[in-house]
């Protein structure tokens, strides 16, 4: 790598000015990062997440990966509701997808289910529908989970959501994952308030349709989708594990065509807080602490909220990074360190930035074993402000990839970001945020 690499950008094109077709559609480059065409897609639109990005930017490697005269593998460390692993299979190739996270987990596996699983939607939605009409008090949520929960919904909403989960069990349905997905859904629709692209704000209002609407037109929706895909085995061509991409045990060695992903942002951005609806409902955490414990605890440090047990591991964590990368995150950490002692809420951003990078090089690391020779990665990553210090993620992991012996490494800013940064009580970076396009080749 060259030694400019973090200091300077070389802008490349990343795809024709007019823009790269899918399914007989032009996108916009600038679209390609982020989850805005998924609505457009059939069984991509069942869950949309705001941090997701777009079927075609997967739609394009996976072309170029079945240029082989291997059989095509795509591996998304970083599969979240599945985008990669879903256009893969539908693409033809095979797809593994690693996810820490254990609500999105089972909502990628449930965009998995193939065509076979519209035998049994019917009665997911009877089950549903029924359990409805049988409400069951929020109180069996714990305190904490029913006290969110009744912020954002309107009243007696949250005891016909739990009749339905309820129902569910009883018909043994509880563990499918197209139920888990219909009635998450359901859940979503059914609130009040909106998401405010971090979390579930209670005092935020959008239209809430009646659960009833709600699961109703949810299991039309995914019926229609199933019954208009070629191809009904989607899960017998993808393979998700419900873990950290660090050790990727499952894999052989260079057993891999093609790495998609986009990895966490490190800008704070807390996937368990997004998801604390879902959590709660489901009953996969019943408190605040539960949350760090269950959830933030298995994903790659990017938050304040996930330190609980990193701040005493920092020395260990900065060690394994190269020393050539290693010195320009000290002065980040530094910086950032001398910074949160001038802010009121001094927030730990400094302890967030050996263990984000560190556990980054494992997954990197672990791609380069799984990749066969010339395949390539591709990676959306977005740099951040944190207190006002500019933090260039794409470039350090670009360096980072170099360093561990990948080849042909580069970047390409894809589009312009950032304005939630620039609000009064926050400093940006004063060039600018924008989401990268980073590559490498095995």
């Amino acid at each position: 790598m060259r030694e400019t690499l973090l200091a300077t950008h070389k802008q490349q094109p990343l795809f024709p000015d007019s823009g790269m077709p899918h399914a007989g559609r032009s996108v916009k480059t600038e679209r390609l990062p982020t989850n805005t065409t998924t609505a457009g897609h059939p069984i991509h639109r069942w869950f949309n997440f705001i941090a997701g990005f777009s079927p075609e930017f997967v739609g394009l490697v996976c072309r170029e990966a079945l240029t082989s005269q291997e059989p095509a593998v795509l591996l998304d460390p970083f599969a979240g509701c599945g985008t990669a692993p879903v256009e893969a299979a539908a693409q033809g190739l095979e797809a593994v997808g690693y996810e820490a996270h254990p609500f999105f987990e089972r909502i990628c596996r449930a965009k998995l289910s193939g065509r076979q699983a519209a035998g049994h939607l019917g009665e997911i939605e009877e089950a549903i529908i029924t359990g409805l009409g049988q409400p069951v008090s929020a109180r069996v949520l714990g305190d904490a989970p029913r006290a969110f929960l009744e912020k954002l919904f309107p009243p007696g909403i949250p005891a016909q959501l739990i009749g339905a989960r309820e129902s569910l069990a009883g018909r043994g349905l509880l563990d499918d994952p197209l139920a888990f997905l219909v009635l998450s859904r359901t859940l979503e629709r059914c609130s009040h308030s909106a998401t405010d692209g971090i979390y579930k704000a209670p005092t935020t209002k959008k239209r809430a349709l009646s659960p009833r609407e709600a699961a109703t037109g949810v299991c039309e929706m995914v019926r229609a989708d199933l019954g208009a895909i070629s191809d009904g085995n989607l899960a017998h061509k993808a393979r998700i594990f419900g873990r950290s991409s660090e050790a990727m045990v499952e894999m052989e060695d260079a057993s891999v065509s093609v790495v998609v992903t986009s990895p966490p942002y490190l800008n704070n951005f807390d996937y368990a807080e997004m998801t604390r609806m879902q959590l709660y409902f489901w009953g996969m955490a019943s408190s605040w602490g539960e949350i760090t414990e269950r959830v933030r605890s298995r994903l790659i440090v990017n938050t304040t909220t996930a330190l609980k047990g990193h701040k005493e591991r920092q020395e260990g964590y900065r060690e394994e990074i190269s020393p050539r990368v290693r010195d320009d995150l000290d002065t980040i950490v530094r910086a950032l360190a001398g910074r949160r002692t001038q802010k009121a809420g001094k927030k730990e951003y400094d302890l967030l930035v050996y263990p984000y990078f560190a556990q980054m090089t494992r997954v990197f690391r672990e791609c380069l074993r799984v990749m066969r020779p010339g395949a390539r990665l591709h990676a959306m990553i977005a740099d951040s402000a944190l207190y006002g210090i500019h933090i260039r993620a794409p470039q350090i992991l670009s360096r980072i990839l170099g360093e561990l012996g990948f080849a042909d490494v580069g970047y390409t800013l894809v589009r312009k970001r950032g304005h939630r940064w620039v609000l009064e009580k926050r400093e940006g970076a004063d060039e600018g945020l924008g989401e990268y396009h980073v590559r490498a080749t095995r």
